[in-house]
C-alpha cells in the first residue's frame, strides 16, 4: 500500500484485508435519487457520479443499501489488484483533457479500457470518493476524511492520480468533485 517514494502514503508496505465486495461503479445521480427522491439532476447527467455529497451522506446513502463505504485500504486494493500497478488501467497514459482547466465527470460506466484489474470502473479518474479512515495533517487541526480516486489538477493540467495517491477533505464538505462508491463485507 502506498508508495516508497511518495511522502504522505504507507510507504509501499505489504498489508492484507479481509474479503470485501466494491461496488462495480461510483454511485450515479439516478441511484442516489432512488435513495433522496429530491434530488435533481439534468437528465443527460443520469450516468454521472452523484457528487457534492457529504461523508454522512455519502455513509447514509451505503447503510440504506445494506453497505458501507469502502476502507482505504479496500479501495486502494480495488485500484492496484494484487500486482501493485500504479495505474488502475496498469499502462500510464496522458489524461485526454489536459490542458483544460475545470473539473467534468465522466458517466459512471464510461471507458471500460481504463478499469481495474477487478472490473472497477472510474478509479483515478473521475471524482474523488470517500472513504471511512480518519487523516490527521501535521501541523493541522480537525477531522478529516481520507478521499482517493480524482483527478490532480492545476490551472491548466489535469493528470490522474495514481492508485495509492491520498487526498483528504473534512467530513462536512460538499464539493462538485466529492463523491463514493459502496463497499460490503462478506
Amino acid at each position: 500500500m502506498g508508495d516508497a517514494e511518495e511522502p504522505g502514503t504507507q510507504g509501499g508496505k505489504l498489508v492484507k484485508t479481509g474479503a470485501y465486495l466494491i461496488d462495480l461503479y461510483e454511485v450515479s445521480h439516478e441511484d442516489y435519487k432512488k435513495f433522496r427522491p429530491e434530488h435533481s439532476f439534468h437528465p443527460k447527467r443520469a450516468r454521472w457520479p452523484v457528487a457534492s455529497v457529504t461523508y454522512a451522506e455519502a455513509e447514509s446513502f451505503c447503510q440504506a443499501e445494506g453497505k458501507r463505504l469502502p476502507s482505504e485500504i479496500e479501495w486502494e486494493k480495488a485500484a492496484r489488484g494484487t500486482d501493485g500497478r500504479k495505474w488502475p488501467w496498469k499502462i500510464y497514459i496522458d489524461h485526454p483533457n489536459n490542458g483544460f482547466s475545470g473539473f467534468m465527470p465522466e458517466p459512471v460506466d464510461k471507458r471500460p479500457n481504463w478499469i481495474s484489474p477487478y472490473g472497477v470502473y472510474g478509479m483515478g479518474h473521475n471524482v474523488w470518493e470517500w472513504t471511512t479512515d480518519d487523516y490527521t495533517p501535521v501541523g493541522r487541526e480537525g477531522k478529516f476524511k481520507i478521499l482517493r480516486g480524482g483527478l490532480l489538477q492545476s490551472h491548466l493540467t489535469i493528470k490522474f492520480s495514481p492508485a495509492w495517491f491520498r487526498n483528504w477533505m473534512g467530513p462536512e464538505e460538499r464539493l462538485n468533485f466529492i463523491g463514493f462508491r459502496c463497499a460490503g463485507d462478506l
